[in-house]
């Protein structure tokens, strides 16, 4: 049966190639620390979790791992109520329901897939 996480963290591979004990991720947070400065003092945890995001998925390959129907994944802070959003692209199927008229084909919102 077939994985069904979309999103998952590489906590074996990180540890395995990691660097005097400690993991990948860990030493890029260490070395990076400066990218938080502007988070430690906010209420709301949006800001720490958008970078850490971006520091894990940065790695080749990357601390966070996502299936392979993931095109790309981004976190951001939400302009309207400061909420964390995030932006994932899919490569997937036309849904059957759409299939049946080409009219659909003009949303500029779908993409074909080779």
């Amino acid at each position: 049966m077939p994985d069904p996480r979309a999103f998952w963290l590489d906590e074996q591979f990180d540890r395995e190639h990691g660097v005097e004990g400690r993991g990948r991720y860990e030493a890029k947070v260490l070395r990076r620390i400066d990218d938080f400065a502007d988070t430690w003092g906010d209420f709301a945890p949006v800001g720490f979790a958008v970078t850490a995001w971006r520091l894990a998925t940065e790695l080749s390959p990357g601390f966070v791992r996502w299936h392979r129907r993931i095109i790309s994944a981004t976190c951001a802070r939400s302009p309207w109520d400061g909420s964390l959003v995030c932006a994932v692209t899919v490569a997937s199927r036309w849904p059957a329901e759409l299939t049946w008229t080409k009219q659909w084909q003009r949303d500029r919102g779908w993409q074909d897939w080779p």
